[in-house]
């Protein structure tokens, strides 16, 4: 049986196996961006029981080497890359604590999930897997490794823009936080968050007034960058919507706001509080039915799960004046949110945002958005975007978790070797592409002359979201290709 057919009929099973081994260990320890000393400290002592080389930086990154096996030892080294944390995002009625529980690990057929449970962690757990596994197999064949493990990829790369220099022993890279299979990433979107803060302005409430609370939920939610072109909802973006097409029909004020937990994430759910006069109930369920029967039938084939549900709220004394009611539910209309560029003639995203996170915090309504785009100048135009709209409504921005692009290279030695090295082991080619999401040889690129790096990792599925799943068996596919590409590198 080929490597990339096996099965295991139970998790017990699975543990048996190496490379699953290390996941399933990997998945034990909370590794909650900024939270990595943990990890770190883990795989420090590891390497150093095997008796490797290794070094820690004041940021928790890695460096562990390997030297070449024999017969290799002539050859130019390789840097094998990912990232120790990872994306904490849960399913509302889950009780989980990222800071010390471990991940909720499901095993169906061919696949490894949470059963929707929490983030699965597979970005870039399974990443950081497979180099242990090189690291300690004494069987391959391979020039010197350098495995680097970075922190705050998930946030704000600055783990990865933190390494120094003295660490890159060689110009050629490979990523290990791809999530297609057949494909090679061999350039990335850089980034960046911007923060919009708006001044609350309250009033009393009126006397007499209901509040309620209505929620959208169900939303599939995703990665920010990879999944902005699928046809998911915002359910930061369907809030603004319902409130703009509530206050067409009857008068309300905004009391509480919020949706999103995450910039870098889809939003999956979103709520308002919302004080009305008694007399406008009928009208408010008619609206929030009609807008609900409309988005349904607009998300039919990506969000076969919204539901909109209005519930009695706690009463506040205090509500949003009527004036920043209005100044709210035109800022989340104008905000841009989704795909602002194709790249041309790779035919993927250029520049996108997503408008992730409303929230309020003491005296102050927040709405936070991820930019990412390959060119600066498209970035910089969708943040002067933000900034004339915060100008208009009396706010103020702050741009924060600046990371460059990585941009593509048509001559590429390692890539026309893993070109080759796919096709002799698989007999069909594989696709070399760009992806709109951040990645940390991006970082590198300033760092190391003349880079020559590709991404490679196994299918894995609604990145950022309770409902990430990774392929066994593609997971196999990706470690044979990895041992017999490193065997391959001249």
């Amino acid at each position: 049986m080929s490597l990339e057919n096996k099965r295991f009929p139970s998790m017990k099973d699975l543990e048996k196996d190496i490379i699953f081994q290390h996941f399933l260990q990997i998945c034990q320890i909370p590794r909650k961006t900024y939270l990595e000393q943990g990890i770190s400290n883990y795989l420090f002592s590891w390497a150093k029981q095997r008796k490797l080389e290794v070094y820690q930086d004041e940021h928790w990154n890695l460096l562990i080497r390997k030297p070449a096996s024999e017969g290799y030892e002539k050859r130019q080294g390789i840097i094998l890359q990912a990232h120790m944390d990872m994306v904490c995002e849960k399913s509302p009625e889950v009780r989980h604590d990222f800071l010390k529980d471990p991940i909720p690990l499901q095993l169906d057929g061919d696949f490894i999930s949470t059963g929707n449970k929490t983030t699965l962690g597979a970005d870039d757990g399974i990443g950081m897997a497979f180099a242990m596994t090189i690291l300690t197999e004494e069987n391959l064949k391979h020039p010197p490794i350098d495995v680097i493990f970075t922190t705050a990829e998930e946030e704000d790369m600055s783990g990865a823009l933190a390494v120094d220099s003295s660490w890159f022993h060689t110009n050629r890279v490979i990523n290990l936080d791809n999530s297609v299979d057949h494909e090679i990433i061999a350039g990335s979107s850089g980034g960046k968050g911007v923060e919009m803060k708006l001044p609350v302005e309250t009033i009393l409430k009126p006397e007499g007034s209901h509040e309620y609370r209505i929620t959208i939920s169900g939303l599939t939610g995703g990665h920010s960058g990879e999944d902005i072109h699928k046809g998911l909802a915002s359910a930061n973006v369907l809030l603004g919507r319902l409130l703009s097409y509530m206050r067409e029909k009857f008068s309300f004020y905004i009391s509480e706001i919020q949706g999103g937990n995450f910039r870098l994430a889809l939003a999956r759910e979103a709520s308002v509080v919302v004080a009305i006069s008694p007399e406008d109930f009928s009208i408010l369920q008619k609206s929030v039915a009609e807008f609900e029967h409309r988005i349904k039938t607009m998300y039919q084939e990506t969000e076969k799960q919204i539901q909109i549900e209005i519930m009695e709220a706690t009463t506040k004394t205090e509500v949003f004046s009527k004036q920043f009611s209005e100044k709210i539910i035109d800022t989340i209309l104008l905000s841009p949110h989704g795909i602002s560029e194709m790249f041309g003639g790779l035919g993927v995203v250029e520049s996108s945002c997503n408008l992730g996170e409303i929230y309020r915090k003491e005296d102050s309504i927040f709405l936070v958005t991820e930019i990412r785009a390959t060119f600066e100048e498209n970035r910089e135009y969708i943040y002067e975007k933000i900034k004339v709209l915060a100008k208009h409504m009396g706010g103020r921005v702050r741009e924060f978790a600046l990371y460059p692009s990585w941009i593509y290279q048509s001559h590429s030695k390692l890539q026309e070797t893993a070109k080759k090295v796919y096709q002799e082991l698989f007999q069909s080619s594989i696709k070399i592409s760009v992806v709109h999401a951040g990645l940390e040889c991006g970082c590198f690129s300033s760092k190391i002359k003349n880079m020559d790096a590709i991404s490679i990792g196994p299918n894995t599925w609604n990145l950022h979201s309770p409902h990430e799943k990774l392929s066994i068996s593609s997971t196999y596919k990706v470690y044979q290709f990895l041992t017999r590409l490193l065997e391959e590198l001249e």
